[in-house]
C-alpha cells in the first residue's frame, strides 16, 4: 500500500524549487544573445540609415521634376518597398529555418544586407535606388528567426518565464541601437564633399555619389556581423538538433553524451511537450511525441484567439510608429514656410543621435523593471498612448516655427517633449512581444509564431510610409492638417484595441 503513494510524495517538493527558480531570473547566454541583438540591430541600421537624406536623394534623382512638394509621395515608395520585400519573404525564411537551421539563416542576412546596401549607395536613379531598396528588405525577412532564436526552449536557452521582460526589453534595444546608429551615420557621413572635404579630394567616388559613405559605412558593420555570426552562433533549433542526436544514434548506435539536455521554456506547461517535467518524463514525452513536434505548423493552428489580439495590438504599433518614423525626416526638413522645420541632414542625425544614447540607456535600465512593475498589459496601454503626444507635437511644432520664423526655445522644447514620450512608446514593443512569444500553441511552432507577427509587422510597416508621405505631401499642397488628424484616428483605434489584451498572458 505505501508503494502506491509513493508517486504523490515528489509533488509538493517539485513544485518548491520550481517558484524559487521564478523569484530568481535565469542569466541570458552571453555570446549568444549578442550575436542575435547585433543582427537584429542590422534591421534598424539598414532601414533608417537612409532616413536624413532620403529626401534630398530622391530629389537629385530627378523623380520630383523639382517640385520639392512631390517628395514625400516618391520617399514614401522606397520606404513601403523595405517592408513589403520583407513581407514577402518572411515566412519563407521560416519554413527555412525550420528545414535547414537557425543558424544558417541567421548569417545569410547581414551579408545580404552588406551587398544591397553598396549597391543602394551606387545607385543614381530612382530605379536602381527602388531595386536595391527592395533587396534590403527580402534579406530583413529573416528577423523573425532572430526573435525566435532569442526565446528558443531548447536546448540553448535564451529566456524563461523568469526573465521573460529582460530578454523581450532586449528587442526594442537592437531596434533602437539600429534606428539611432543608423541615421546618426545617415546623416554626419552624407555629402562628404561638404563635411569633410579632404576626404572627398581623395576619393573622387563620394563626389559622384554623395550618399554612398553612409551606406558604405552601414554595409561594413553589417559584414562584421556576418563574421561574428559565423564564427561565433550555435544552432539553436530544437528540431535540427533532435534530428542530428538521432542520425548519430543510427549511425553510432549510442548517444551523445555530449547533447544538451532540454531546459524548461517558456511552453513549459503545454500539453504537447515535456516541458517543465521531470528528465525522465521529459525524454519519455519527447521520444513519443517528436514527430508530431517536428511537423511545420498550419496558418490555422497558429491564428488562435490567444494570439490573434496581441497580433492586432502589434499591427496598431507598426503602421503608427513607422508612420511617426516616416515624418520625422519630412517634417523636419521642410522648409518653415511649408510647415516644416527647416533642419539640415546633419542636423536630424544628431538629434535622432541624442534621443538613441537616452532610449538605450531607458531600455537597459528603467523599460524592462517598469514592465514587470506594471505587468504587460498596463505597460502596453500606457506606452502606445504616448503616441498621442509625438504625433500631436508635430502640427504643434510647426505652428510655433512659423510664427517665429524660425525654430526657437519653443520649438526646441517641443522636439525634447517628442523625445520623451518616444521613449515611453519604446516599451510598446517589448510589453506586445511578450504576450506573443507566449501564444504559440507548441515550442516546434515558435518560428512560426514569430514569422506570423513578423509578417504583420513587415505588411504594416509597408503600407504605413505611403499614405504618410502622401498625406503630408498632400496637407502641404492643401495647408492643412488632415495627416496629423488621420493618425490621431489610429492612435485612438489602436488605444481601444489594447484594453482588449488579456489582463493575465498565457501560463
Amino acid at each position: 500500500m505505501t508503494h502506491r503513494h509513493l508517486p504523490c510524495l515528489p509533488l509538493p517538493s517539485t513544485k518548491m524549487p520550481t517558484e524559487a527558480v521564478q523569484t530568481r531570473p535565469t542569466p541570458l547566454p552571453k555570446l549568444q544573445l549578442t550575436i542575435a541583438v547585433l543582427v537584429q540591430a542590422a534591421e534598424g541600421l539598414s532601414a533608417f540609415v537612409i532616413f536624413p537624406f532620403i529626401p534630398q536623394f530622391v530629389r537629385d534623382t530627378g523623380i520630383t521634376g523639382g517640385d520639392e512638394r512631390k517628395t514625400g509621395y516618391w520617399a514614401g515608395v522606397l520606404e513601403s518597398i523595405f517592408f513589403i520585400a520583407e513581407f514577402l519573404s518572411v515566412y519563407l525564411w521560416s519554413i527555412a529555418s525550420d528545414l535547414f537551421g537557425r543558424r544558417p539563416i541567421l548569417i545569410l542576412g547581414p551579408l545580404g544586407l552588406a551587398i544591397a546596401l553598396f549597391g543602394f549607395g551606387l545607385s543614381t536613379t530612382f530605379t536602381g535606388l527602388l531595386v536595391w531598396r527592395c533587396v534590403q528588405g527580402v534579406f530583413n525577412g529573416n528577423i523573425g528567426v532572430v526573435k525566435t532564436i532569442m526565446v528558443e526552449p531548447l536546448p540553448y536557452q535564451f529566456a524563461d518565464k523568469s526573465n521573460l521582460a529582460q530578454a523581450m526589453s532586449f528587442i526594442p534595444i537592437a531596434w533602437s541601437a539600429g534606428t539611432t546608429l543608423g541615421p546618426i551615420l545617415g546623416g554626419v557621413l552624407s555629402e562628404p564633399e561638404i563635411h569633410f572635404p579632404a576626404l572627398a579630394d581623395r576619393f573622387p567616388l563620394l563626389k559622384a555619389h554623395p550618399y554612398f559613405l553612409p551606406c558604405a559605412a552601414v554595409g561594413a558593420m553589417c559584414l562584421g556581423i556576418f563574421f561574428l555570426a559565423l564564427l561565433g552562433f550555435r544552432e539553436t533549433s530544437p528540431v535540427i538538433l533532435a534530428r542530428r542526436k538521432r542520425e548519430r544514434e543510427a549511425k553510432f548506435g549510442l548517444p551523445d553524451a555530449l547533447e544538451p539536455t532540454p531546459a524548461t521554456g517558456l511552453l513549459a506547461d503545454s500539453p504537447e511537450t515535456g516541458y517543465g517535467a521531470t528528465s525522465e518524463e521529459s525524454t519519455t514525452q519527447n521520444t513519443t511525441s517528436s514527430t508530431a513536434n517536428e511537423s511545420i505548423p498550419t496558418i490555422r493552428e497558429l491564428l488562435v484567439a490567444r494570439l490573434l489580439i496581441p497580433l492586432l495590438n502589434y499591427g496598431f504599433f507598426c503602421f503608427t510608429q513607422t508612420a511617426y518614423q516616416v515624418l520625422y525626416p519630412l517634417m523636419y526638413s521642410t522648409s518653415i514656410p511649408l510647415g516644416g522645420l527647416g533642419l539640415s541632414p546633419y542636423q536630424i542625425g544628431v538629434i535622432r543621435g541624442v534621443w538613441g544614447v537616452c532610449n538605450t540607456i531607458f531600455q537597459l535600465f528603467i523599460a524592462a523593471r517598469t514592465i514587470r512593475l506594471l505587468g504587460p498589459r498596463t505597460a502596453y496601454i500606457f506606452a502606445f498612448a504616448n503616441f498621442a503626444v509625438c504625433i500631436g507635437a508635430y502640427p504643434a511644432m510647426s505652428f510655433f516655427a512659423q510664427r517665429a520664423g524660425m525654430v526657437d526655445g519653443v520649438v526646441w522644447a517641443l522636439v525634447a517633449l517628442q523625445g520623451v514620450s518616444n521613449l515611453f512608446v519604446s516599451m510598446s514593443y517589448a510589453s506586445v512581444q511578450m504576450y506573443i512569444v507566449t501564444s504559440s500553441p507548441r515550442p516546434s511552432a515558435l518560428s512560426s509564431t514569430n514569422s506570423i507577427a513578423q509578417m504583420v509587422s513587415t505588411i504594416l510597416r509597408g503600407l504605413a510610409p505611403f499614405p504618410a508621405s502622401a498625406l503630408f505631401a498632400y496637407s502641404l499642397q492643401k495647408e492643412s492638417q488632415l495627416v496629423y488628424i488621420v493618425l490621431m484616428v489610429v492612435v485612438g483605434l489602436g488605444i481601444c484595441s489594447s484594453f482588449l489584451l488579456p489582463r493575465r498572458m498565457k501560463e
